[in-house]
């Protein structure tokens, strides 16, 4: 191989680094995931629309969030500029699952040029609404409890509380089995006591699931779900 020839490669090869640099500049240096992505609060109290939020993306001039059912179905994508976007006409019995990518597009043709990997999965959880109570008084007085399904959980948490103003009061009773479907319990005992007459007694219901064969942890309903109980008079 002549010197020339050697010459001629290197300064292709230089010009190629230098082309590879200078067009991965700063604007189109990838974005970074958007962080913190968050099921925020409900907007209505029927469960039919709510706000995700996430964190902003310096780059960023729109963020895409997409949003289906927890098996993938029912896809759907949304575009905003912003950093929250509320959600309307959802379904009251789902849950859905929402993440969200940072993307850049460009102002003068209106393609995106650039864009993130997806966020974090934000939980969109409904309670059941159609809870239904039966007391029956037996040898012990007892409560039946049966609701409507949230399709896309994995069984459900029942709470129960004497003073529902204070999220502090309200203390997990029982679980159901792992189906979407399990949709009844019987309610025996508060605290360890067995329900008594002539007493308040305020059931809620919250779905549970499961990420990779785990049940995700599932706190004490908080503030979002404020008109989500049933009270219980036991005469």
């Amino acid at each position: 191989m002549t010197k020339s020839i050697k010459r001629f490669l290197a300064c292709f090869l230089i010009a190629a680094m230098l082309v590879g640099m200078t067009s991965f500049t700063s604007a189109e240096a990838a974005l970074k995931v958007p962080g913190n992505c968050r099921f925020a609060s409900w907007a209505n109290s029927s469960f039919t629309s709510c706000t995700i939020k996430w964190d902003s993306v310096q780059g960023a001039n729109s963020y895409a969030l997409v949003v289906t059912y927890t098996d993938g179905s029912h896809y759907t994508q949304y575009r905003t500029s912003s950093t929250s976007y509320t959600l309307k006409n959802l379904e009251d019995n789902h849950i859905y699952i929402a993440k969200v990518r940072a993307t850049y597009i460009d102002p003068v043709t209106g393609v995106v040029t650039n864009q993130s990997n997806f966020s974090n999965i934000a939980f969109i959880t409904p309670l059941p609404r159609r809870l239904s109570i039966t007391i029956s008084n037996e040898s012990r007085i007892q409560a039946k409890l049966s609701w409507n399904t949230i399709y896309g959980c994995n069984g459900y948490n029942i709470f129960l509380s004497k003073h529902p103003e204070s999220e502090s009061k309200w203390v997990w009773d029982q679980s159901t089995s792992a189906k979407a479907t399990a949709t009844s319990a019987t309610i025996k005992k508060f605290k360890g006591e067995h329900l008594k007459k002539f007493t308040n007694y305020y059931v809620r219901i919250v779905t549970r699931r499961k990420r990779n064969g785990v049940f995700c942890t599932v706190p004490v309903p908080d503030g979002y779900y404020n008109a989500g109980f049933m009270m219980v008079f036991i005469r």
